[in-house]
């Protein structure tokens, strides 16, 4: 029996060649509209002109790159968070 897990791939029947590179094509191109999108928000952050919009855009783009790394597996979630 063939079941999609919590990341939307399949268990049980294996996943195909062309799923696995479809999937990560498509998490190739998103973490690039993310790097996109936090190398803009840096520039609109050096350019601010007041601190709220430097801390706000910063703040976005510290976001994006986050996203992008988990995406690219290379972000790793600390435990501590929980017990905060």
């Amino acid at each position: 029996m063939t079941s999609v897990d919590a990341g939307g791939g399949q268990t049980g029947g294996g996943q195909s060649e062309e799923f696995t590179r479809g999937q990560l094509a498509e998490r190739a191109r998103f973490a690039e509209y993310l790097a996109h999108f936090e190398k803009s928000s840096r520039a609109m952050a050096e350019a601010a002109k007041s601190d709220d919009s430097r801390i706000y855009q910063t703040t976005i783009a510290n976001a994006m790159q986050a996203m992008g790394q988990a995406i690219k597996g290379g972000f790793h979630w600390q435990d501590g968070w929980r017990s905060s």
